[in-house]
């Protein structure tokens, strides 16, 4: 004997060995492992059955440790061909088999189940004598195969009776997060008070130092590890790849990768011969199958019109395979049959179990031979490559193709959907968000820039890397605090793999469960191929009969009469005994001998052996009387029943090969895996230890700075003591828009500070929005300023407003200062203004230029910051109204104020954003006109505007002569009285036309401004409130926009008597007013409390705010 034998004999047992010791010891995935070398050496049909029967063992003890169902039933089916392919005596394939099949309550698998119980018992029984294994076995198999049948007899839903189990509470526990400690807090804090630039720096991660903190952590196996990764990006470009868990080869390209399961590792069965593997009707006989009418054709008729008329009927169109030029007849049967076929074969084509040998078969039936039509003709008309030919055949054929179509299974109730819904399962959990990028030397990952804006929500499944040559971060602008979040939160439920185990390990014996359970799919396929070969084979023999016959047939009609006559059945029991005696070459062999058996005892079904031959001979020879008209019959009755049974096969073949397509497409998901999974836990450690080393070493200075600042603390407040009483008072002069010489001499408005988050908390304006908490210190570049915000925190602000009052020489100011209050607050109720001023609250410019832009900074940041105190509030308003009488009058309302603030909005520091003017108040108006006369089209540019400036009283004589007229259409209508002259400097003829408004961009805030006369009555003044509706849609205003383009009235600023201006806010479902203290505000109720409101207090709105509303 070849001495090689026995050295791979005791290779397989070493290996057998390993594996078994790690199975023992609890890690049944190394012995996993160690088992698929062993398949990868000897290749699986050559494998010692003691690995098969081990590898078995291990999917078994894996499927009763499993607390999902479906991953249950996956491991389950998983070691059913490993347990069949050990040939020792045992129960395992039956019962593994037994309990898919409970847990499905598949009659299909109850079946199989107890055909292996009934094989193995069959074995069992040649024994002469069971040892006490044996006999237990035994004892299994024949409960096994008792109640499968018993189950069988009582039927089976279908349905699976075990409930998905759900997870373990460990398992459930998905998120690690502590965001609700102090150490988090500090890091969402820390976070807030980065500049821009440092935030996106603290993305890049330095290969190098990510390099040093693994082998540090995991020592040479996490440094091997990670170089395994980085080589790997680096060659491929790519994250994602798929490996064979089988041999632990990489590929990057899945079709490659499924060819090599299918070629390699038997994923795919391979038939003796592609001449009898069933194809799918193609899509363009679906395409035809579906298109048709399917109307039963005149049968007579058209076999005259084919006779007598054939030019013409070769003229017919056929479109889609269908054509409306053969007569119809009125056959209500005929049409519900025809109905029904094509319903089947639409379901069965979308179910990919539609074979083109069965629509082949439905387009052979001979309908039009009787009518002396030939199939020449039949070509000639078109009728070949059609569908429509199934509409001539009678009845009694459309039954019988309906019959067959019905028996045929839509779907295969094998638990494929279980396996599909595990894998799943395991694929959600490793899918990757975020894309990790590299810079051009390779020194850098790049985390993703979304994470910096809180917008990562599609998966990135492809996984391909693109090295950035320049500043990857360069227009993202950081917002939130998202990314603390993503640091802060990994998955528990993956801490089973993680960085730096081996990669082959992840799934291993889920993709070991599916392969196997392909193999026993595959195992199915074969069983399906030979069933069906025996059908054509049978088949043939049939054939072979009848041409017996038909020969006989042609000597009796060449033969005198009365001599050479012989009767089929002896002509057939004859053959039969050629193939006994080996004289002659009986056809198909034993299969013939059958076939006469079945003929001459007239059976309904085919069989396929005999126990004893001479039994079989003696029986042929027993029907030597059968007449020949029966024998014909009985040969054409089993033809159809074996046609039937071929045509059923190709179905349940495809059936099976969608399972097989079904679970290779798993294994393929399953198999795939993602680097950034891999390391994307590594890498959130290591930032977090990173961004906790800044927040550290940002707390070692404060302490340092904290000490200074206490050493200087004595000298500071000496000096403070020093500075004079009349200084701050002229300050607070200056800032209630005084006009003393000595404030002037005092204040310099040019050193107007920015503003510098600090670690504070304070409150304002009670609606302002909640955001990332900070603190707020307006400081000023002089001791003098200092101290002005000082006592301007002490100073209740109705005592500010007092002594503008007592001097008429400031009345003008004191409106101008109201008006400016209330309109500021107007601007703060609009939710829109909130959110992007708190979202771009890092991003007010430190440098602006001129005064205005400073004090309406340090305004909106406090706002945006959530950090106006009482005092703190007059200070800024007062340092706005202040900046304004540097470039306007102090007569100016609230209107123009609006302008004002709008036009010196501060700008942000970086230009890629837009300006918040721009974004939330701009409107960008095209104005068209078509001249009625010449019909000249003047192109007039572009313009912007901040809204709609209207007369009140035009408004309320409209609504009083209109009536239910809304708003807009009112608006519309005062819109129409301006006219435009058709340009005679362009050779247009001067005529006056009517204007269109066409609207290019549509701002979140729609401003609409009355004007009025000042002197309204209170009726006047409730007449034109109750025109103003609280919602308006824009589109009826302007083209351009979608229908329905709707606004809400959010807030609005109303002057009441003696010029006292209030401001009116849309909070929590009511509206409220709010004065000029900062605090005082009441609660008015429904818009309809509102025009009450506004006519007893005789308050005229003069700015109305409207909000889009999200569709």
């Amino acid at each position: 004997m070849d001495p090689s034998v026995f050295k791979i004999a005791e290779e397989d047992e070493r290996l057998h060995k390993i594996a078994k010791d790690h199975f023992a010891q609890g890690n049944p995935i190394k012995a996993l492992e160690v088992l698929e070398d062993g398949y990868s050496r000897r290749g699986q049909d050559n494998s010692p059955g003691m690995f098969h029967f081990l590898q078995g063992s291990i999917l078994y003890h894996l499927a009763k440790k499993a607390e999902n169902s479906d991953m249950k039933f996956v491991f389950l089916l998983g070691c059913v061909e490993p347990f069949t392919e050990d040939f020792g005596i045992h129960a395992f394939a039956a019962n593994s088999l037994f309990e898919i099949a409970k847990q499905l309550d598949s009659a299909s698998y109850y079946k199989k189940a107890a055909k292996h119980a009934r094989e193995s018992l069959s074995l069992l029984e040649s024994f002469r004598e069971l040892d006490a294994n044996e006999l237990q076995t035994k004892g299994t198999l024949a409960n096994i195969l008792k109640e499968a049948e018993l189950k069988i007899l009582r039927g089976c839903t279908g349905k699976s009776s075990v409930p998905p189990l759900g997870e373990s509470k460990g398992a459930r526990d998905t998120v690690r997060s502590g965001s609700n400690n102090a150490a988090d807090k500090r890091l969402r804090s820390h976070w807030a008070s980065m500049s821009a630039e440092a935030k996106k720096n603290f993305m890049k991660v330095s290969v190098s130092k990510l390099r040093g903190y693994v082998e540090r952590l995991y020592g040479e196996e996490g440094k091997e590890a990670l170089d395994e990764v980085l080589d790997s990006t680096r060659t491929n470009m790519k994250w994602r790849f798929w490996m064979c868990r089988t041999c632990s080869q990489k590929f990057f390209y899945v079709k490659k990768f499924r060819n090599h399961l299918e070629q390699e590792h038997g994923g795919k069965y391979k038939p003796a011969t592609r001449k009898h593997t069933p194809e799918m009707v193609n899509e363009v006989w679906a395409g035809m199958i579906l298109a048709g009418g399917w109307e039963p054709v005149d049968v007579v008729a058209a076999a005259d019109m084919i006779k007598t008329r054939l030019e013409f009927v070769k003229e017919f169109v056929y479109e889609e395979g269908w054509s409306k030029d053969w007569p119809l007849a009125a056959d209500e049967e005929r049409s519900k049959l025809l109905k029904g076929i094509k319903f089947l074969l639409v379901s069965l084509w979308e179910r990919k179990v539609l074979p083109f040998t069965t629509l082949e078969w439905m387009l052979e039936f001979p309908i039009l031979a009787q009518f002396e039509v030939t199939e020449t003709l039949t070509t000639e008309c078109g009728l070949v490559g059609t569908p429509q030919r199934i509409c001539f055949w009678n009845c009694h054929e459309l039954k019988r193709i309906l019959d067959l179509l019905t028996i045929k299974k839509f779907v295969r109730d094998d638990g494929t959907d279980l396996v599909c819904r595990a894998v799943e399962r395991l694929c959600s959990r490793t899918r990757v968000q975020e894309k990790i990028e590299f810079d051009d030397q390779f020194s850098s990952m790049l985390l993703d820039r979304r994470l910096l804006r809180g917008e990562i929500d599609p998966f990135d499944d492809e996984g391909t890397i693109d090295v950035c040559k320049h500043d990857y971060y360069a227009k993202t602008h950081p917002q939130g605090d998202d990314i603390i979040t993503w640091l802060l939160d990994y998955p528990m439920r993956d801490g089973s793999f993680e960085f730096p185990r081996s990669v082959r390990a992840h799934n291993l014996d889920m993709c070991v469960a599916i392969l196997r359970a392909i193999h026993f799919t595959c195992r199915d396929l074969a069983t399906k191929y030979a069933k069906k070969m025996e059908n054509l084979c049978y088949y043939r023999a049939l054939i072979n009969a009848t041409n017996l016959c038909t020969s006989e047939d042609e000597k009796r009609r060449i033969a005198p009469e009365g001599e050479g006559d012989v009767v089929y059945a002896p002509l057939l029991g004859d053959m039969c005994e050629e193939f006994k005696t080996g004289d002659g070459d009986a056809p198909n062999g034993i299969l013939f001998v059958c076939a006469v058996r079945d003929i001459l005892e007239e059976a309904s079904d085919p069989t396929f052996d005999f126990d004893d031959l001479e039994a079989c001979l003696d029986l042929i020879h027993g029907h030597q009387d059968l007449s020949d008209d029966k024998v014909l019959k009985s040969i054409e009755r089993l033809k159809v029943v074996v046609s039937n049974k071929v045509l059923l096969a190709d179905s349940k073949i495809l059936l099976i090969e969608n399972s097989r397509t079904s679970m290779l497409n798993e294994l393929t998901r399953l198999s795939a895996f993602d680097y950034r999974s891999y390391i994307r836990n590594l890498l959130k450690r290591f930032m977090r230890e990173e961004l906790n080393e800044l927040v550290k070493m940002d707390a070692i200075a404060k302490v340092a700075a904290a000490e200074a600042d206490l050493l200087s603390r004595e000298k500071q407040e000496k000096e403070k003591k020093s500075r004079s009483k009349n200084k701050k008072r002229g300050v607070i002069k200056k800032t209630s828009t005084s006009t003393s010489t000595d404030t002037e001499h005092n204040v310099e408005p040019e050193t107007s500070p920015p503003l510098k988050p600090v670690e504070e908390d304070c409150v304002e304006p009670e609606d302002t929005l909640s955001g990332e908490r900070g603190g707020l210190d307006i400081s000023a570049n002089t001791d003098n300023q200092e101290e002005t915000a000082k006592d301007m925190q002490n100073i209740p602000e109705e005592d500010l407003l007092s002594k503008h009052m007592e001097s008429p020489l400031v009345a003008a100011a004191t409106r101008c200062n109201l008006a400016l209050d209330m309109t500021l607050k107007a601007l703060c109720k609009i939710k829109v203004l909130k959110e992007y001023l708190v979202r771009n609250r890092h991003q007010f410019a430190d440098n602006q230029e001129g005064q205005v832009p400073y004090a309406l900074r340090d305004y909106f940041t406090a706002f945006a910051w959530k950090e106006i105190k009482d005092g703190m509030y007059s200070y800024l308003l007062g340092n706005v109204l202040a900046s304004l009488e540097e470039v306007h009058s102090m007569s100016r309302g609230a209107a123009e104020l609006l302008v004002s603030i709008l036009e010196f909005w501060p700008c942000w520091k970086t230009p890629d954003i837009e300006s918040c003017v721009t974004h939330i108040f701009t409107l960008e108006e095209y104005e068209r006109m078509t001249c009625s006369k010449c019909r000249k089209n003047p192109n007039y540019p572009e313009q912007s505007s901040y809204g709609v400036v209207v007369a009140a009283d035009s408004i309320r004589d409209l609504k009083c002569a209109f009536g239910k007229m809304k708003l807009e259409d009112i608006l519309k209508l005062i819109r129409m009285e301006y006219t435009m002259l058709c340009d005679t400097k362009t050779e247009g003829c001067g005529k006056a036309n009517f204007v269109q408004h066409i609207i290019s961009k549509c701002p979140p805030i729609f401003t609409i401004v009355l004007i009025w006369e000042k002197n309204e009555t209170a009726n006047e003044i409730n007449e034109t409130t109750k025109a103003l509706d609280w919602e308006i849609d824009v589109s009826r205003l302007y083209e351009g926009l979608e229908p329905n383009t709707t606004y809400r009235l959010v807030s609005m600023v109303g002057c009441g008597e003696e010029e006292e201006y209030l401001c009116l806010a849309f909070r929590k479902f009511r509206w409220v007013s709010y004065r000029h203290e900062a605090l005082a505000k009441k609660v008015v109720g429904s818009w309809k409390n509102v025009v009450r409101f506004c006519e007893e207090r005789k308050v005229r709105p003069e700015i109305l705010f409207y909000e889009a509303v999200k569709k």
